[in-house]
């Protein structure tokens, strides 16, 4: 094992020590950015009347992102938004243009802002209502540009502010809200560089509020993806990302795993992409031991988390290894690890349960010389599955 010097923990601001008060209240049922709040109503998003009752109405509320990252009002730790009525003259008639040209599927769209109508929220005072649903319509806006959509949402409160990282969205967004974020995210950023056709590389148009690409082309160019029988549009792409927690034979010790990028003294588990071709159970085998060099099986799927750095979906695994004793470890195959080895589970349900954050969002107790990701992680709900399953 890598000696490392012991980190000294740091007293946090009261924001972040109620920001993790907070997370713990969800320990068991929530999941940080899988929270979910809105029903997506995803049917709606191909009605266009619906799509322009529900971004005009004074009762809905536009989110704005800029170059994908979350515009919020730092005071209060909620997201900025206005409605029609409240984002300006100048800006309703774009807000106005666009739903013109989303109800046509103008070829316009191409140069008109980037919006996504996220779903409804529904409460037991949710005035807005069509046809049988009810509740407050959230849509996402990308606002870089746009300098008056901008303009307005960074003057909407003195303390208006993007966050472009996943720490200051962790310090921020509650859980709830990051939900919202991880979906606006997604999707913005995939409509915002997604700008031409994979087929024919003519330029893409988003349509159905922002749920779907379609191409521009002309029948003569004949393209793939145009004329396909089946799908004729494209749709957001999302990659799936294992992360395996991985026990020796004797389920007394956890593996410990760390890149050259993490934080200093994080460690956590073996993650990787699922390749093609692959099933869950099996892209573990590969990734496990492509990174360590030990074979696993009593493979089992724990739960799972949307990832918005960029657009992924983890699966969180647990796995045993092979045989008896801990097994022999190897990073020579791929090179992807600094360090790893054999932690006690005594040590690692301490972290767990009494881990304390410092400067970089790790949790670390005090005697111990590494730490674990926070609890707004799939790695951490996964050591919290071992702490009490095994």
């Amino acid at each position: 094992m890598t000696v490392l010097k012991r980190l000294q923990l740091v007293s946090r601001p009261s924001l972040v020590n109620t920001w993790n008060i907070t997370r713990r209240r969800h320990l068991h049922t929530d999941i940080y950015f899988g929270t979910t709040s809105l029903n997506r109503h995803s049917f709606l998003r191909a009605d266009p009347q619906f799509i322009a009752q529900a971004i005009t109405s004074p009762y809905a509320k536009i989110i704005f992102f800029d170059n994908s990252a979350p515009i919020v009002d730092t005071e209060s730790s909620t997201f900025v938004s206005l409605d029609y009525s409240t984002i300006g003259s100048e800006n309703r008639s774009i807000i106005d243009t666009w739903v013109k040209h989303n109800e046509q599927k103008s070829n316009s769209l191409s140069s008109s802002p980037v919006i996504h109508f996220l779903g409804l929220e529904s409460t037991r005072f949710s005035p807005f209502k069509y046809k049988e649903y009810t509740g407050t319509p959230y849509f996402a806006l990308e606002v870089s540009r746009h300098p008056t959509l901008s303009t307005r949402a960074y003057s909407a409160t003195p303390t208006s502010k993007s966050l472009p990282t996943r720490e200051e969205v962790n310090k921020y967004l509650s859980y709830r809200d990051a939900n919202i974020f991880a979906h606006g995210k997604m999707y913005l950023e995939w409509l915002s560089t997604t700008r031409h056709c994979r087929g024919c590389g003519s330029t893409t148009i988003p349509i159905n509020a922002g749920s779907e690409l379609r191409c521009t082309s002309s029948p003569e160019k004949n393209c793939p993806i145009k004329t396909a029988k089946v799908s004729n549009a494209s749709f957001p792409r999302l990659d799936p990302v294992l992360i395996t927690c991985v026990l020796n034979s004797s389920r007394t010790h956890v593996l410990l795993t760390r890149n050259p990028h993490f934080p200093k003294g994080m460690y956590t588990h073996i993650a990787g992409f699922i390749e093609p071709g692959e099933t869950i159970e099996e892209a573990v085998k590969r990734e496990v031991w492509e990174e360590s060099g030990l074979l696993v099986d009593d493979i089992k799927i724990v739960r799972s988390q949307p990832w918005p750095y960029p657009t992924n979906i983890m699966i969180g695994c647990v796995a045993v290894v092979n045989g008896d004793g801990n097994g022999t470890l190897n990073l020579e195959h791929d090179l992807e690890l600094e360090d790893a080895f054999w932690c006690e589970l005594d040590t690692m349900k301490k972290l767990v349960k009494e881990g304390e954050l410092d400067e970089n969002l790790t949790l670390l107790v005090p005697g111990v010389e590494y730490g674990i990701p926070n609890d707004t992680t799939l790695a951490n709900k996964l050591f919290e599955y071992v702490a009490e399953n095994y």
